[in-house]
């Protein structure tokens, strides 16, 4: 009913002429109303649905103006793009078969001691531009209670105290970090607070309980380890990204030797061959 009426009152065509179930037109373009199945979700109401067919119209005449514009003034060698599409084509069928025919075939076992020699030899590529540290961290108000359990629980090692110490944090903390055996960066743990704060904090003094606190928040830092800008990246760390540089490299070597004995017995089975050149 909603198309009945929008077609009513646009009237773009003469009724029973050669294109009398289309609904636009745009030079020699046409939309026709089966390309507006669907577009309605069953149930709209009459309203919703005459806008929504209104708002698809008019972005497809506006589409195909440009289109309609672009046929008009470009060159015919400017719209002749059979040669792009070709190398794109071909492009894709390349990166398909190197994705799911030869990679799959490729060694991807990786043991730590290949990634040990690849971290100690190219240590620059791993040079820190943000703070690493191990150690926990606890944002409390300055009024919180028990602060004295809190600093004490803070060098916990036995599982019993060091679950007290989560529980006192998921009770009163306003943010914490308590693992202390895994790199985190120093910004995102401490994320909001003052960066003058953050300086008057010893990173390297391990195992020292830190205080230092603003106007509403006393913070702790109790740290096992840190690597701070300009530092190598601890190899730890950077276990997953070697991993991911290594398969890469050996991914282009595997590929670029698998095309040159592809060369070498195409041309030993006379699939290819290279005729003189004339001038």
């Amino acid at each position: 009913m909603c198309l009945v009426l929008l077609l009513a009152s646009c009237q773009y065509f003469d009724k029973g002429g050669p294109q009398a179930d289309a609904v636009a037109r745009v030079g020699d373009m046409y939309l026709f109303q089966a390309n507006l199945q669907g577009l309605v979700p069953e149930g709209s109401s009459a309203e919703d649905s005459l806008e929504r067919t209104k708002a698809y119209i008019d972005t497809w005449i506006r589409q195909h103006l440009i289109i309609l514009e672009a046929e008009e003034q470009l060159r015919p060698e400017q719209k002749d793009f059979s040669e792009k599409l070709e190398d794109y084509r071909l492009s894709l069928l390349r990166y398909r078969f190197e994705t799911e025919i030869l990679a799959p075939q490729m060694d991807t076992s990786i043991d730590q001691e290949v990634i040990k020699t690849y971290y100690n030899a190219n240590k620059e590529q791993f040079e820190l531009r943000r703070a690493l540290m191990k150690g926990r961290f606890v944002k409390v108000e300055l009024k919180a209670p028990k602060q004295a359990d809190l600093r004490r629980l803070l060098r916990a090692k036995r599982e019993k105290e060091v679950d007290a110490l989560a529980d006192y944090c998921f009770q009163y903390a306003f943010s914490f970090q308590l693992p202390d055996t895994n790199w985190v960066w120093v910004d995102e743990v401490m994320r909001g607070m003052d960066p003058d704060l953050i300086q008057k904090f010893s990173f390297n003094s391990f195992d020292a309980v830190q205080t230092v606190e603003d106007s509403l928040f006393r913070y702790y830092l109790v740290t096992q380890a840190y690597r701070g800008v300009g530092d190598p990246s601890p190899l730890s760390f950077e276990v997953y990204n070697i991993r991911s540089l290594i398969l890469l490299q050996r991914r282009q070597e595997f590929i670029e030797r698998y095309y040159q004995e592809r060369y070498r017995r195409a041309q030993e089975e006379k699939k290819i061959e290279i005729y003189a050149l004339t001038r």
